[in-house]
């Protein structure tokens, strides 16, 4: 059995070719190989070693392309959360479409339909904390 990290990594290269359009939308939210390559340059400038080079060309050849797919993905889903493209598709981590306002179908995903977390976000909205501001 594949750790996550790897069986996501090979999963999107599995699927790129096959449904481009998902992969982007979904690539965009998940930006762990962009930390990597990120932190292992950065590592490479604070630590003068050459191991710690090594380690930064080895993340930009590995996961360089990911990171590249990511950026890429985080361009397409805010063109695709303004309507300009891909109206057809609904991103599977933001859970609706462009046209349904966004912001992911979370309330309807209870056993109750969403009445527990409507009723406290109505709760929220309704209550206000006093605050005092002493001179």
């Amino acid at each position: 059995m594949l750790p996550r990290p790897v069986a996501d990594y090979l999963a999107m290269w599995r699927d790129l070719p096959w449904a481009p359009r998902q992969v982007l939308l979904n690539r965009s939210h998940l930006r762990g190989s962009s930390l990597a390559v990120l932190a292992g340059m950065a590592a490479d400038l604070l630590i003068a070693h050459p191991a710690a080079e090594v380690v930064a060309y080895v993340l930009l050849v590995v996961l360089g392309p990911s990171s590249l797919v990511a950026v890429a993905g985080s361009v397409a889903h805010l063109l695709w959360d303004r309507e300009r493209i891909w109206a057809d598709l609904d991103c599977q981590f933001c859970g609706d479409g462009p046209d349904d306002g966004g912001g992911g179908g979370w309330e309807s995903d209870g056993p109750d339909g969403g009445g527990l977390v409507r009723e406290i976000t109505d709760y929220l909205h309704d209550h206000h904390a006093r605050t005092s501001v002493h001179a």
